[in-house]
């Protein structure tokens, strides 16, 4: 190889890597929009990368645009069928699908999210993510369309052996579901018991807002609380399951049970900042806010 074709050779490599990150920073600030266009740009000149094409799936995926990442996912996991990961990231956004089309589509679709989450745990059984999916399917599925309880707490209990934290807020969940409360107090106590030796940071966010969750409404380690919502809004995505503003109002309510209502209602502001302006239509939390707002005038 000649020096030119050395240094041209270098000049690519520098470049593909400063669009990479140009991408990269484009999604971290959540400009998912400017991020599809400088992708799709590349990949006109890289057809089959593997990077390109998932940052263009989970770029869909942010702003909900189910139809466009299944197609991306559906080439990865052609391009590389034994990847957990893909497999993972096409059953769960043909699950997330499910959850916003009509019953008789909702069916077919959750039944080929499942095969493709199973393979993914299938070929990695620390796949957290595809376990939690799983986990959630067969928990809030009727048991006459494919539902199970008992296959649902059977990977809680594998979740569990991976990650303690994981495991007892799976099994919460499933209980809470099923309105065992019996059941979902006694790890809801676990939890408590464990919650010091958790992280304060979770890239798996439901944990972040669920030990936020958990502090404001038992009024425990409320500071902890204060770190695991501040962090889960920062995190935010739509992939997420509750929206900032029941965050926001979960932190006003800690900073209430600290006296704090200058930031209670510094927080209670912000959710009907988010509320309002993202058009959210969830009565019972607008009605918690306006009780909240209330309590703190008082």
């Amino acid at each position: 190889m000649t020096f030119y074709n050395i240094l041209l050779f270098l000049l690519i490599i520098f470049n593909f890597q400063l669009q990479d990150q140009y991408i990269d920073s484009l999604i971290d600030n959540k400009q998912y929009i400017v991020a599809e266009k400088a992708i799709i740009n590349s990949i006109k000149e890289n057809p089959n990368s593997e990077i390109l094409i998932k940052k263009l799936g989970d770029c869909y995926g942010y702003i909900k645009d189910w139809d466009n990442a299944i197609i991306q996912y559906q080439k990865l996991v052609e391009l590389d069928s034994d990847n957990s990961l893909y497999n993972y990231k096409l059953g769960g956004t043909l699950a997330a699908k499910a959850n916003e089309t009509n019953m008789f589509k909702s069916l077919s679709l959750i039944n080929t999210s499942k095969k493709y989450l199973l393979k993914s745990v299938e070929l990695d059984y620390k796949n957290k993510p595809a376990m939690w999916a799983l986990i959630q399917i067969f928990t809030e599925l009727p048991q006459l369309l494919g539902g199970s309880k008992s296959l649902a707490l059977q990977y809680a209990n594998e979740l569990e052996n991976i990650s303690q934290i994981d495991g007892l807020f799976a099994k919460k969940y499933i209980y809470d579901f099923k309105d065992d409360y019996k059941m979902s107090n006694i790890y809801l106590n676990k939890i408590v018991e464990n919650i010091d030796s958790f992280n304060t940071e979770y890239d798996y966010n439901y944990l972040n807002f669920s030990i936020g969750e958990l502090c404001a409404n038992n009024k425990i380690n409320l500071d902890r609380g204060i770190l695991q919502l501040r962090y889960y809004i920062e995190n935010f995505t739509s992939r997420d399951r509750s929206t900032p503003d029941y965050a926001y109002y979960l932190l006003a309510k800690i900073y209430l049970h600290k006296n704090d209502f200058s930031k209670a209602n510094e927080q209670l502001d912000n959710a009907f900042v988010y509320y309002n302006s993202n058009n959210i239509k969830n009565n019972s939390l607008y009605k918690e806010l306006l009780k909240l707002k209330k309590l703190i005038s008082q």
